[in-house]
C-alpha cells in the first residue's frame, strides 16, 4: 500500500481545501455523548484533522488521540489543532487494526471516511477492546450504492469500477454480528444537497481529493477528466451551479447485544 501512503503524503498540505467536511455527524455524536462531562476519544485514520477540530467544538472536555499511519498527515493535524489553541490531544502513528491504547480506556473510538482503508473486522475487534463498558464506536462512511449516486459515480468514467474498497451495510452488519462483544446501537443515514462549479470539481479530481483518483494512471485520469467535463456539460444546463446529493452513513456500535434503532436524516 505504498502508493496510498504516498498519495496521502502528497495531499496532506491541501487536503482540507480539497475535501468537504460534514458537521452534521459530529453534531449527532456530540448529542449522543452530551451526558459525559469529559470525553476520552480516539480518531482512527484522522488524516489532517479536519473532523478533529469539530469534535473539540462538540464534545465536552475532550481529550483526543489522533491516530494515522501517515506522518505528514499527523504533522498537519498537530499544527491545525495547535493553531486553534487546542492542547488536549496526542498524535500516534499506528495502523487502524493495532493502535497502542490501553484496554477499556476510551469513551469512544471514531473514524471518518477512512474505514475502507482498514481491515473492517480487525478494526472493530481492536476498538471493542479499547472502549469502556458504556463506550461507543462511531463509523462514518459511504456505501458502494451511495457512491454510485453521487456526482462522481454518475458522471466520472470508471469511478465505480476503480473504487472496490467501499462496503455495503449488510456486509458491515455481518462482520459486526460476528464479534460477540459488539452490537449495533444506531444506523443513521445522512443526505446532503451539494452545489459546485465544474471548475471546482475538476480541481478536486486533479487534486485527487478522493483516493479513488489515485487508482488511475496519469494519462487515464487526464482522459477521464475530459470525458467527465463533457458528461457534465451534457447533463447540466449551468456548469457554474451543478447540484447533486451526497449520501453517507453513520454506524454507532456498543458493547453488548441489543436491537438497533434506525434513524434517518
Amino acid at each position: 500500500m505504498d502508493y496510498m501512503y504516498n498519495h496521502f503524503s502528497q495531499l496532506a498540505s491541501r487536503y482540507r481545501d480539497l475535501r468537504t467536511t460534514d458537521a452534521e455527524p459530529i453534531a449527532f455524536i456530540g448529542e449522543t455523548l452530551k451526558y459525559l462531562p469529559e470525553v476520552k476519544a480516539a480518531d482512527v485514520g484522522c488524516g489532517d484533522g479536519r473532523y478533529d477540530l469539530l469534535l473539540f467544538q462538540h464534545l465536552n472536555n475532550l481529550h483526543l488521540s489522533c491516530i494515522d499511519t501517515n506522518i505528514p498527515m499527523l504533522e498537519h493535524v498537530s499544527d491545525y489543532l495547535t493553531k486553534h489553541n487546542i492542547t488536549r490531544f496526542e498524535t500516534i502513528q499506528a495502523v487502524a487494526e493495532d493502535f497502542p491504547l490501553k484496554n477499556n480506556s476510551m469513551d469512544c473510538v471514531l473514524t471518518f471516511n477512512a474505514i475502507h482503508h482498514f481491515d473492517f473486522l480487525k478494526f472493530i475487534e481492536k476498538a471493542a477492546e479499547m472502549i469502556k463498558a458504556e463506550g461507543k464506536i462511531f463509523i462514518y462512511t459511504r456505501l458502494r450504492s451511495q457512491n454510485a449516486r453521487n456526482i462522481w459515480g454518475q458522471y466520472f468514467p470508471s469511478f465505480l469500477e476503480k473504487e472496490t474498497r467501499l462496503y455495503e451495510l449488510n456486509e458491515m452488519e455481518r462482520w459486526i454480528q460476528s464479534v460477540e462483544s459488539l452490537a449495533i446501537e444506531t444506523v443513521k443515514q445522512f443526505k446532503y444537497e451539494r452545489t459546485s462549479t465544474l471548475e471546482r470539481l475538476i480541481e478536486q479530481a486533479k487534486g485527487k481529493h478522493y483516493s479513488t483518483f489515485s487508482l488511475y494512471k496519469e494519462e487515464e485520469l487526464d482522459e477521464a477528466i475530459q470525458a467527465f467535463q463533457d458528461n457534465i456539460k451534457k447533463a447540466f444546463q449551468k456548469t457554474d451551479k451543478i447540484e447533486w446529493f451526497d449520501e453517507n452513513i453513520l454506524l454507532v456500535l456498543k458493547l453488548g447485544r441489543q436491537q438497533k434503532d434506525v434513524a434517518h436524516h
